[in-house]
């Protein structure tokens, strides 16, 4: 995502002014984000790690380790708060970490910092998932006693990250590699390293691992050209190919030190580069251990979160709230829905996120809507209902218009069932999917307490919503087991609709809100809408959308200045012939509504309001 981090938007966002201004959220928010970066001396830091002699762990195999970085919250604070993680480098006592760490270095500013290392015993897709007192620790280092406990000893540097987006994309192959396995053929893997300026090769990037082949080609990746060479096409390169070994003992076959601007001439060449055993390197007759073959090198220029924001794109906020019977009757204390002076753990998710997310939205008017309660007067349950009964305009002024619909609502429903998500993302994907005078990106955030009771009709749903400027936030709120949540969390694997077909993009992320967190509900809002700007800029991107020039540059044409030009309203991406078909979009200025989804698990059937027409 380049310089800007997705947090300290979120932290600049809750800065941001009130001012009722059509035209001035972005400049709020434009200057929030900048004024939070700091005076000249604040940079973005990379920092690389590696270690070796650490501890093992582990009976049957080495450790697997990962760092995490602290910092401190003031010169004599005791309470460390976590930076970033690295990548998990399995069966090694001396890893070298591909995923680096990344903080905010400010001149001014006594920055006390701590790495650990832990051996991973719990298996998560995304190591920010996975709870550091389920883990080993192995140990760590205060930047103020740079002594750890022996015999372990990591190596750290550091390097200034450019301000830039741009987007490295790049195919690469095998060709003839040497085999390093007696039975079968080698399975080997690709791993670059960039030069720091101090000439030392840190790993930044690993593909799959191609079994039993010697002339793989591996998946297209793409990599933030910060990330891949500083922005340097003439940086030092050194690519590694290996046989894996899953013992984590990785054979060598070859490697070569090239360039990004050697890749690309490659590419546009048709010339391979020869990948070469430095052991070998010198023995007669010896040519090389295979070539690397570039299929494609390119470079592709990709604006910030903030320059989308500057260009006047407005995040719309949607809310949906769980009324099922699972969350116990609002009469009983136990319950998530408990009826008192005191905010209840949806009140306050709601607050976190919603305080954050208004000010990107110029009219701050939001659709709310309920599902799992039956509606008075003829108590059958509905899936998708309007929080302030308004079928056709289901809007509410603010944040607290959100929590007084809250509970309104709260006081003339029954709670019932059962736990049905795709009406609620098939309505909230309908208003993403409306024709807007101005760029709109939407953020549907939907509370619950248990789990989904149609998960593969709610797969298709994200599939198709992954299509549109939409992205959805889900806290499970409560004690209940989430763990089928993360089947739509697609942070490390595409997932997948019942027919196979696989989301455009990542969309979807998924945080819980037990009881004993409400006192640090605001982390989890930051950790909620941490990886909002990346898909608000991969949507965009994808869909070829370049922000214009901000309206304070559109309105200086008036005294001579050149103007900006229109912008184009979001594109909704065109559905393959196999796809199911998009849902039909209403009439600028309507709301769309759906019809309910077949009950299951013995819920009854109701049809929505006559408002709500069929889909």
């Amino acid at each position: 995502m380049g310089c800007v981090n997705s947090v300290e938007d979120k932290k600049a966002a809750g800065a941001l002014s009130q001012s009722g201004q059509s035209g001035a959220f972005q400049a709020d928010a434009a200057a929030a984000v900048a004024q939070l970066l700091g005076p000249g001396a604040a940079a973005h830091v990379e920092i690389a790690v590696k270690c070796c002699g650490l501890p093992d762990r582990d009976v049957l195999s080495k450790s697997d380790a990962m760092g995490v970085l602290f910092a401190s919250e003031g010169y004599k604070s005791e309470k460390w708060s976590e930076v970033g993680r690295t990548d998990t480098v399995a069966n090694s006592l001396a890893p070298e970490f591909r995923k680096p760490l990344r903080a905010t270095y400010q001149f001014e500013r006594l920055q006390l910092m701590r790495l650990a290392v832990y051996d991973v015993d719990t298996r998560e897709r995304d190591n920010r998932k996975l709870k550091l007192g389920e883990q080993d620790f192995l140990g760590a280092e205060h930047t103020a006693d740079r002594r750890p406990s022996p015999p372990a000893a990591w190596l750290l540097s550091a390097e200034q990250l450019p301000n830039t987006n741009a987007v490295v994309h790049m195919t690469l192959a095998g060709w003839k590699l040497d085999n390093k396995d007696t039975f079968g053929k080698s399975d080997p893997f690709l791993q670059i390293a960039k030069a720091r300026e101090s000439g030392v090769f840190v790993p930044v990037l690993k593909t799959e691992v191609v079994d039993n082949n010697l002339n793989p080609q591996w998946k297209p990746f793409r990599a933030s050209m910060a990330q891949l060479c500083n922005c340097d096409e003439h940086r030092p390169l050194r690519i590694e190919v290996f046989d894996h070994d899953a013992t984590g003992e990785h054979d060598l076959i070859g490697a070569c030190e090239t360039s990004l601007a050697a890749l690309q001439a490659a590419a546009a060449s048709g010339q391979a580069l020869p990948l070469v055993h430095p052991k070998k390197a010198a023995v007669p007759g010896y040519v090389n251990s295979g070539s690397l073959v570039v299929k494609g090198a390119s470079v592709v220029p990709r604006p910030s979160f903030l320059e989308y924001i500057q260009g006047g794109v407005e995040l719309s906020f949607i809310v949906a709230v769980d009324f099922t019977g699972s969350n116990g009757d609002p009469r009983n204390p136990q319950s998530l829905h408990y009826y008192s002076q005191q905010p209840t753990m949806y009140e306050e998710a709601i607050s976190a996120v919603g305080r954050v997310l208004e000010h990107y939205d110029t009219d701050k008017n939001f659709p709310a809507f309920g599902f799992g309660a039956a509606l008075p007067p003829s108590g059958s349950t509905s899936h998708c209902f309007a929080l302030n009964f308004n079928p056709s305009n289901p809007e509410v002024a603010g944040v607290q218009g959100i929590l007084q619909a809250y509970r309104n609502t709260l006081s003339q429903v029954k709670l019932s069932g059962p736990t049905l998500f795709t009406p609620i993302i098939s309505a909230a994907s309908q208003i993403a999917s409306q024709p807007a005078a101005h760029p709109k990106y939407y953020v549907l955030l939907i509370l619950t307490d248990g789990c989904i009771m149609d998960m593969a009709n709610t797969l298709s749903a994200v599939v198709n919503a992954s299509s549109l400027p939409l992205s959805l936030l889900i806290v499970g709120v409560g004690n209940e087991d989430f763990a089928a949540m993360e089947a739509l969390d697609g942070d490390k694997k595409r997932i997948r609709g019942p027919d196979g077909r696989p989301a455009a993009r990542d969309c979807v992320q998924f945080c819980e809100l037990r009881p004993h967190q409400r006192d640090s509900v605001e982390g989890l809002a930051a950790k909620l809408l941490a990886e909002l700007p990346g898909q608000v800029v991969e949507y965009f991107h994808d869909m070829k959308h370049m922000p214009p020039p901000p309206r304070h540059a559109a309105a200086g044409a008036a005294s001579g200045a050149p103007a900006a030009g229109p912008y184009p309203p979001p594109a909704v991406a065109a559905t393959p012939a196999a796809s199911a078909p998009p849902a039909a979009v209403a009439a600028p200025g309507a709301y769309p509504q759906t019809a309910a989804a077949a009950p299951q698990n013995g819920g009854s059937a109701q049809p929505f309001p006559s408002a709500y027409p069929t889909i």
